[in-house]
């Protein structure tokens, strides 16, 4: 029988690493590590639809600003009125854009408190692409605009 360097001479085996096997296993494992951290570059865009989340929210803070929506989504916009006092929006928009819906909800529902304000809701849905815009006017129907008239502006970037 030959001599074998790793059975010593009492019969036990001996448990030292082979480097050569180590080294072989480095390689593989770290050639594992790499594949799975590279993405093989940007993937391209998806010609599916977008997915709409919910409808673009807007408020006063949006005065002024400028928002993207996809083609047939939702608009909701709110702003504060109080028509008791004469007030209300007069909102006019390009049109891209159509009203769905046009609520006004009081603050004091059972109406006890003089001079009560609330909220004045619009839905709207983008119907064409383009560059849109939402205008209103706060003023007493009845009046002459003035320079004072409280203003709301905002622009659509309607994407199809």
């Amino acid at each position: 029988m030959g001599s074998n360097r790793n059975v010593p001479h009492d019969g036990a085996i001996d448990m030292t690493p082979q480097p050569k096997l180590w080294f072989i296993a480095g390689l593989v494992l770290a050639a594992a590590l790499v594949a799975g951290c590279t993405t093989g570059g940007d993937t391209p865009p998806s010609t599916t639809e977008p997915t709409i989340t919910g409808p673009l929210v807007l408020n006063e803070s949006a005065n002024g600003t400028t928002h993207a929506a996809p083609l047939n989504s939702l608009i909701n916009l709110t702003l504060k009125e109080n028509p008791t006092t004469g007030y209300s929006w007069n909102l006019t928009t390009t049109s891209g854009l159509s009203i769905v819906s046009d609520d006004f909800v009081s603050d004091d529902p059972a109406g006890t408190r003089v001079g009560a304000g609330g909220q004045h809701h619009w839905q709207l849905r983008a119907t064409a692409a383009g560059i849109q815009e939402i205008r209103g006017v706060y003023v007493r129907p009845w009046e002459n605009q003035t320079a004072d008239a409280g203003t709301f502006s905002v622009e659509i970037s309607v994407t199809p």
